[in-house]
């Protein structure tokens, strides 16, 4: 064994190891094998002393140069990466450094209870955390260890010690209960094998950016700080999501194999990316990508993607201390509508509610099922000043590029009225007020209802497009809560239920010659692409990550092939049935990717 190396022997002379196969979420796609380089990283002990009152100025103005000297921390490890959207989420890490909430609590502290800076920045830390804690959303949950992380730094600089940094040998597998975004970034330039955490998961900054830097990772791996030891041989899996500690000699042969051929197959795949989605046969399919937060806006592009098809405005409700100005989304849509011109870029109106909660709107109390309770459009309705506020932002921004507002749940043509009605109001607004604006910005609407798909063609005559979000219309039309493990294997995309509603609402959009697309988690499915287009979806919206498999995969078929097999699925009489038509005819033509590709590329929430 070769710890300096990060290289080791699976035979080296010894008993055979005690294998141990490990379970956890494929964070970051790849195959890392290497030597384990574990972490023990000690919780930074708080000082909780009382300073007396002539002593609060100078405890403010330490606080104050604790924040500028890990900003210029973090400044160092950004300067040092390759451009891409790991450096936006350090930036984000930066401003979040500034935030006046965070600095006027902290100040509070010292100036009230005579705290001193270390226990004041360690107490709003405590209490943001516990209010992430709370969320129902799984992204702000994440956000969790961000501040964990940018508080011990803060603190570190208050009592004069630096962060301790992360130095493995190049080529092994880091092992750490968790990692901050700027640790992963230190991994990247040391050239790690892959990452294993026992914290975290996909949303988690970290994962974002082993993603973006193409560091094999799997995260939320319970218990696996106790099962092994530095210098222990591992396989990091970051497709299935499997870690393997001390894998025998042959498996390690194996993997070594398996990791070259997907390594390979990347590689193809991403030279590809920025081709059109054409099928042998002529069928032009558009891809584009899903975007949650700001953060994220270069990975479209660096993936290949026709434009934004679903911004989920919401995320700007989330998480903060005041409501986005009406200046704030117009602004914010500017700069996504600017990076991906003449691509169109598809915002959705805040999609608020049910696992979507935002302490600065008011919900329905105690709502028996919030799911079917007041959120999204109804929201929006009932919310109206908020609503017209964010109208009148994007109707703004579009004057800046090819911009689409999308309404979200809409079950009937009374709400997809009132909802154009508020359009129309915001437009009536901005012209008194003297704005520049567009005056033909698309209005379409998401299917994410039974009712909705039913009645498809009632709304294609008074909208300019349509979207399906398939994760809400499995779960409506099936009566199945997704996130519930009692009851998620009844959670089936190919029941013949969601197949006619989709075939259904293409066709009600192009008789009324009004594009659909598809933008829920079965649009990233490499299984579920030739049934999509063979129902007659041709513009989809997915995660980045997932572009250019599926682009590989509309290029290398024919468009009458996938129709074929779609009436085959058609005629099916269950799920089971028509799973197993798909993955066969996709293994046969498409091996890798139902391989490496799986169903876990989408990281989205519609």
């Amino acid at each position: 064994m070769n710890e300096a190396s990060g290289e080791f022997s699976a035979s080296g002379g010894r008993e055979a190891p005690i294998r141990v196969e490990l379970s956890g979420v494929a964070a970051s796609s790849g195959i890392g094998i290497g030597v384990a380089f574990v972490v023990d990283r000690r919780r930074v002990q708080i000082p909780r002393t009382k300073i007396e009152r002539e002593q609060i100025e100078e405890e403010t103005r330490r606080v104050q140069d604790a924040l500028r000297a890990v900003r210029q921390q973090i400044e160092a490890i950004k300067g040092r990466l390759p451009h891409g959207e790991h450096r936006q989420i350090l930036k984000a890490q930066q401003m979040m450094l500034r935030d006046p909430d965070l600095i006027e609590r902290t100040e509070t502290l010292i100036r009230e209870e005579l705290r001193c800076a270390e226990w004041a920045v360690s107490t709003v830390a405590d209490e943001i955390h516990e209010m992430l804690d709370r969320a129902d959303d799984a992204y702000f949950r994440e956000r969790r260890s961000d501040i964990i992380f940018l508080s011990e730094r803060v603190v570190l600089a208050l009592i004069g010690e630096n962060t301790p940094e992360i130095v493995p040998p190049p080529g092994s597998v880091v092992i750490a209960h968790d990692l901050s975004p700027a640790d992963t970034a230190q991994l990247h330039r040391l050239q790690v094998a892959g990452i294993v955490t026992a914290a975290g998961g996909k949303t988690s900054h970290s994962a974002i950016m082993a993603r973006s830097l193409q560091i094999p990772a799997v995260v939320g791996v319970a218990g696996v700080l106790g099962k092994v030891q530095s210098g222990e041989p591992v396989v990091v899996d970051g497709v299935r999501g499997v870690v393997i500690v001390r894998p025998a000699a042959d498996e390690v042969v194996s993997r070594e194999g398996e990791r070259d051929r997907y390594n390979a197959f990347e590689e193809r795949v991403q030279r590809e990316h920025a081709f059109p989605a054409i099928t042998q046969d002529g069928l032009r399919v558009v891809t584009r990508a899903n975007l949650a937060i700001t953060e994220d806006i270069e990975l479209g592009s660096r993936y290949g993607a026709e434009g934004i098809g679903l911004f989920r405005s919401e995320y700007m409700y989330m998480n903060r201390e005041a409501l986005p100005t009406e200046e704030e989304h117009y602004r914010t849509a500017k700069a996504v509508i600017r990076r991906y011109t003449p691509y169109p870029v598809i915002v959705r109106t805040f999609d608020l509610g049910s696992d979507k909660p935002s302490k600065l709107v008011s919900f329905a109390k105690n709502e028996a099922n919030p799911a079917m309770g007041l959120r999204s459009i109804r929201l929006a309705l009932r919310e109206r000043e908020l609503f017209l506020e964010q109208l009148r932002g994007l109707l703004r921004a579009a004057v800046h590029g090819p911009l689409r507002i999308m309404l979200p749940l809409v079950s009937s043509i009374e709400e997809l009225e009132d909802g154009l009605e508020a359009v129309e109001e915001a437009r009536e607004q901005l012209e008194a007020a003297g704005m520049a604006y567009a005056s033909e910005v698309p209005v379409g609407v998401m299917i994410e209802t039974p009712a909705a798909a039913l009645i498809a063609d009632l709304l294609a005559a008074r909208v300019d497009f349509m979207s399906i979000g398939t994760n809400d219309l499995i779960q409506y039309t099936l009566a199945v809560d997704r996130d519930n493990d009692d009851v998620d294997y009844l959670y089936q995309p190919l029941h013949p239920a969601i197949l006619r509603l989709i075939r259904a609402v293409a066709e009600a959009g192009a008789r009324a010659d009004v594009p659909v697309s598809l933008c829920g988690e079965m649009a990233a499915d490499p299984r579920y692409t030739w049934v999509l287009v063979g129902l007659g979806i041709t513009e989809l919206s997915m995660s980045p990550s997932a572009v250019p498999v599926i682009k590989h995969i509309i290029r290398g078929s024919q468009a009458a092939e996938m129709r074929a097999l779609c009436e085959e699925v058609l005629a099916s009489n269950s799920a089971r049935d028509a799973s197993a038509l798909v993955v066969a005819a996709m293994r046969r033509r498409f091996p890798e990717h139902l391989r490496h590709g799986g169903g876990a590329a989408s990281e989205g929430d519609d």
